[in-house]
C-alpha cells in the first residue's frame, strides 16, 4: 500500500500554518516553538522516507541558525542579528499571508465569472492513496511528529535492543479498529502507548492515516494544540 502526504506550497506555507494555530498577531507568536515544530515535522517527513525538498531543507537550516542563536549567551551585537534574522522570517511569513489571501480573492473571483460565462465546471475524481492537504490531515501529523520525537527519546533511555519485525499495515488497521471499536474515544498518544521501534510507530500512524482517508475513523481535536482523539465511524 503506498501512501502519499501532499506537500505544503512551500515552506513558508508550513511555516504559515504552524503560525496560525496560535491565532494571534504573527509577530506576537513564540518563534522558538514554531522552529522546533517544523523541525520535527521535516525530520518525521525524512523518518518515514518521504521526499523534502531542498527548500524545505535550506528552510530549516536558516531556522536551526536562528534557534542556535538564541540559546548563545547574549551579547549587543549577537542580539542584534538575532532580531533581525526573527524580524526577517516573520516579515516573509507576514508576506506569504498576503499574497495567499489575494490568491484565494482572485480565485473566487475567477470562480464566480465562470458561473456566468462558462461551462459546468466538471471535476474528475481519482482513487489513489493520496491524503488530501486539509487542516485535520496536516494537524494529525503534526501532532505524530511531536509523538515520534517523543517515542525516539523513550526508544534511546531505554537502551533495549529489539529485532525489527516487518510491520504491516493491514495488521496495523485492524488493530486500530479493535481499540475504537472497544472505546468510544481514543486519545492519539494512547494508540502508541506499546510500540516497541520506530518501524512500529511509523507503520503504525500510516494505518492511522488510511483508516481517516477512507472514513472508518474521524479525527477530533476540540481545540488547537489540544488533545487529538480517534473515533470510530458508528452505524446509526
Amino acid at each position: 500500500m503506498d501512501i502519499k502526504i501532499k506537500d505544503f506550497e512551500g515552506p513558508l506555507d508550513l511555516l504559515l500554518h504552524l503560525v496560525s494555530r496560535y491565532q494571534m498577531d504573527i509577530y506576537d507568536v513564540p518563534i522558538t516553538e514554531v522552529i522546533e515544530q517544523y523541525l520535527a515535522y521535516v525530520a518525521t517527513l525524512q523518518a518515514m522516507k518521504l521526499e523534502v525538498t531542498g527548500e524545505y531543507m535550506v528552510m530549516a537550516s536558516q531556522l536551526m541558525l536562528i534557534k542556535s542563536r538564541k540559546l548563545l549567551p547574549k551579547v549587543a551585537d549577537s542580539l542584534e542579528t538575532e532580531e533581525d534574522l526573527e524580524q526577517d522570517l516573520l516579515s516573509q511569513i507576514e508576506e506569504y499571508r498576503k499574497f495567499k489571501l489575494l490568491g484565494e480573492k482572485m480565485a473566487e473571483q475567477h470562480e464566480e465569472r465562470a458561473l456566468y460565462y462558462s461551462k459546468p465546471k466538471i471535476e474528475l475524481v481519482y482513487e489513489d492513496a493520496t491524503l488530501l492537504h486539509d487542516k485535520t490531515t496536516i494537524d494529525l501529523f503534526l501532532a505524530f511528529s511531536k509523538l515520534m520525537t517523543q517515542k525516539r527519546e523513550e526508544f534511546a533511555q531505554n537502551h533495549t535492543t529489539i529485532v525489527k519485525d516487518e510491520y504491516k499495515i493491514e495488521d496495523m488497521m485492524n488493530v486500530i479498529r479493535n481499540r475504537c471499536h472497544l472505546q468510544e474515544k481514543i486519545a492519539l498518544q494512547a494508540i502508541f502507548s506499546e510500540t516497541k521501534d520506530i518501524n512500529e510507530v511509523i507503520t503504525l500512524f500510516l494505518a492511522t492515516l488510511e483508516l481517516v482517508k477512507v472514513q472508518e475513523i474521524q479525527v477530533v481535536q476540540e481545540e488547537n494544540f489540544g488533545n487529538i482523539y480517534l473515533m470510530g465511524k458508528r452505524n446509526e
